[in-house]
């Protein structure tokens, strides 16, 4: 059987339940596909995959082979399957070619041959597009049951308590046992640990959950006739934002947005004493599971999610999340001769050039990365990882006036995928970007947002006097936003340039080194223009 060509818009075969068969895309009907679509179905099988047999009934037109499950026999998956309510499919279980590895004879699986490898990855490259064209869907939670009382259902059901009936040590008690139901929802139900499904539940943020019976259960925000994905988001989420909430009263004393008043849940649990830390811990958590703020276009939150997530190929933690981070065009490959660091340089760069900003909402790393049992200093490929957590978690101050220009000239930022690994910030034609070096008489406030093991946190006048601080003082202010005023000061929203060395000899950028995100209010005149800077990754002095 001859490969279909490709068509990066949609995949190359479908599954035919009724006649149990795999069929290429331009041989579907026309009028079927222009009436009822297709369905698609995310599920997690690589747990219960058995590589050393090759599955049983497996449907008509596949020319690899299929492995066995220890579990679920296909005529299982099929009576599921045909609860998504269209005849024909998209199951990559079926229409993405699989095969053993190569020089493994014993697995009982065929090597793919080098044309099925290259489809193989166009495949997976086309996902975002193969999920946003399907009709309808399901998400197979083959390892729960609606019938049994289990960590899910409780998590389905999860809110915050009324607050009139607790006192912050209560309502900090309730947290915690949300933090262990979670967990235990995670460790029983393979579909919340699977790295594939951190980016299908994103782009699938309102399909029916159904059980390994291919039953549904009640939901409470699109349907209350079906739970969806979006049922297991919103309530992690909202734990998520009212916990940093609350550290944020806690920590500057006054809720971080004056037009959106906060919870008196968030206020509440900022009132119980010492516990910035456990408050810290918690809320890096929740973010690491992949739940809070679970949807496409998303980046720093998705990536963060990778952190709890399993990859059963190391190349997959950044072709897995392709689609829900909206990144078209990235070849996908798996040569065995391109390094897992050429891989993040692809995948990074692709993210610097659709966010731009948007992946510098970032803090600055107090801690070392440890890799292989050593640790080592943090890396630029790093954010491909995950490994810093988002600092808009913290709902800080933001201002958007009706005068504001729209797109905004801001400078733009690049990442360098070749060896060096660098940021490069470049001045529109014929403009020069404005530093501002950071003036002690000038400063009236700020906050700093770093993050050291326990997680997230904020410096500011509250614990060092902008001058007596070691990273800071000597910093370039890079503003790219306005936040609020204070006492009629204004403020913006800058990247911290640690090390900021505006001098470079001849036609050299100017360069320094990350500082993360800070909010100054009372910049000073003190400034400098530049065309281009070089920035690197912050070095191990910035550790505590």
């Amino acid at each position: 059987m001859s490969v279909p060509p490709n068509n990066p818009q949609r995949p190359r075969w479908l599954l035919d339940l009724e006649k149990w068969e795999i069929q290429p895309y331009d041989q579907v009907p026309r009028e079927i596909l222009d009436t009822e679509g297709y369905g698609i179905v995310s599920y997690t099988w690589g747990y219960i995959v058995d590589p050393e047999k090759r599955a049983e009934d497996i449907p008509r037109g596949i020319f690899w082979d299929i492995p066995a499950t220890t579990k679920w026999p296909l005529s299982k998956a099929r009576e599921v399957m045909e609860t998504i309510g269209t005849r024909y499919v998209w199951w990559d279980w079926m229409c993405v070619p699989q095969g053993g590895k190569p020089g493994a004879p014993e697995s009982g699986m065929k090597p793919l041959t080098p044309e099925l490898k290259t489809v193989q990855g166009e495949e997976i490259g086309k996902q975002l597009h193969i999920y946003t064209n399907a009709k309808k869907s399901i998400v197979w939670l083959h390892s729960t049951s609606w019938e049994d009382e289990s960590a899910l259902r409780t998590l389905l059901r999860l809110r915050l308590p009324h607050h009139n009936d607790h006192d912050p040590t209560v309502l900090q008690e309730y947290l915690e046992q949300a933090e262990s139901q979670i967990g235990i929802a995670r460790e029983n139900e393979y579909w919340l640990q699977s790295g594939w499904t951190l980016q299908e539940g994103a782009l699938l943020d309102s399909t029916p959950l159904v059980d390994g019976n291919g039953k549904t259960l009640h939901g409470r925000f699109i349907d209350s006739d079906q739970a969806h994905v979006i049922d297991i988001t919103i309530p992690v989420s909202t734990l998520a934002y009212g916990l940093a909430e609350a550290y944020f009263i806690q920590n500057q004393g006054h809720e971080s947005d004056s037009t959106r008043p906060s919870t008196k849940f968030s206020h509440l649990v900022s009132k119980r004493p010492n516990s910035t830390l456990w408050m810290r811990r918690l809320l890096k958590s929740l973010v690491a599971t992949g739940l809070v703020q679970y949807q496409a276009e998303c980046p720093l939150e998705i990536l963060a999610g990778k952190q709890s997530r399993k990859f059963g190929v190391e190349k997959d933690s950044c072709w897995a999340l392709l689609g829900a981070l909206r990144l078209e065009g990235v070849p996908v490959t798996y040569d065995k001769n391109v390094t897992m660091d050429e891989v993040k340089r692809v995948f990074l760069r692709a993210l610097f050039d659709k966010y731009d900003w948007g992946m510098l909402f970032l803090p600055l790393p107090e801690f070392r990365i440890e890799e292989r049992k050593v640790e080592r200093d943090f890396k630029w490929l790093d954010v491909a990882d995950g490994v810093l957590l988002p600092v808009s978690l913290f709902l800080v101050e933001s201002r958007t006036s009706p005068e504001d220009e729209w797109p905004p000239k801001r400078p733009i930022v690049t990442f360098s995928d070749n060896d060096d690994d660098l940021l490069h910030i470049k001045a529109h034609a014929e403009k020069k970007t404005v530093v501002y070096r950071a003036s002690n008489d000038g400063i009236f406030w700020f906050r700093h947002y770093r993050q050291d093991s326990d997680g997230l946190r904020i410096v500011s006048p509250k614990e060092v006097v902008f001058a007596e601080d070691k990273l800071l003082r000597n910093a370039g202010l890079l503003p790219l936003w306005d936040v609020d005023s204070k006492d009629g000061v204004p403020g913006k929203r800058c990247i911290a340039l640690l090390r900021f060395n505006s001098q470079a000899s001849g036609d050299q950028p100017a360069y320094a080194d990350f500082g993360g995100m800070i909010d100054v209010w009372g910049l000073g005149s003190e400034k400098v223009e530049v065309s281009e800077i070089v920035v690197n990754p912050p070095p191990g002095y910035s550790l505590k």
